[in-house]
């Protein structure tokens, strides 16, 4: 099937999930993921994700993790990008933990106190690279 035609079903079929299921903002199952990223590999990715109403980084960060995959990466999940909160400001506790549980069941859990400073992705990074 020609890129654009199957662009074009791939638009088409994700339009129809979105209906069915609360419209945008909804997590996109994998096996539409994996549509969007063949798709992807056909047009590129920014036309992918401008036409699909997608976001481009996290379908370029998907595309990086199948490739990594296929290079006998081990598999890892796609994060949501960078989001910086300032606790105080929301009235939140300035209290932050982060959780983070590896595929072989291994965890790791960070507890960080007002104002303390770190590396979340390289923290994460590190603990996805690790070998055992």
């Amino acid at each position: 099937m020609h890129g654009r035609d199957r662009l074009a079903q791939t638009r088409a079929r994700l339009a129809r999930w979105r209906v069915e299921h609360g419209g945008r903002g909804i997590r996109v199952p994998e096996a539409m993921w994996a549509e969007v990223v063949e798709v992807a590999r056909l047009q590129g990715v920014e036309a992918t994700a401008r036409a699909l109403r997608l976001d481009r980084a996290r379908l370029a960060a998907r595309m990086t993790a199948v490739r990594a995959a296929a290079d006998g990466e081990p598999a890892r999940e796609v994060g949501g990008g960078f989001v910086e909160i300032d606790a105080v400001r929301l009235g939140l506790s300035p209290r932050t933990v982060i959780r983070l549980e590896g595929p072989d069941g291994e965890r790791l859990e960070v507890e960080l106190g007002a104002g303390t400073m770190v590396d979340v992705v390289a923290l994460v990074d590190a603990f996805w690279r690790r070998r055992g």
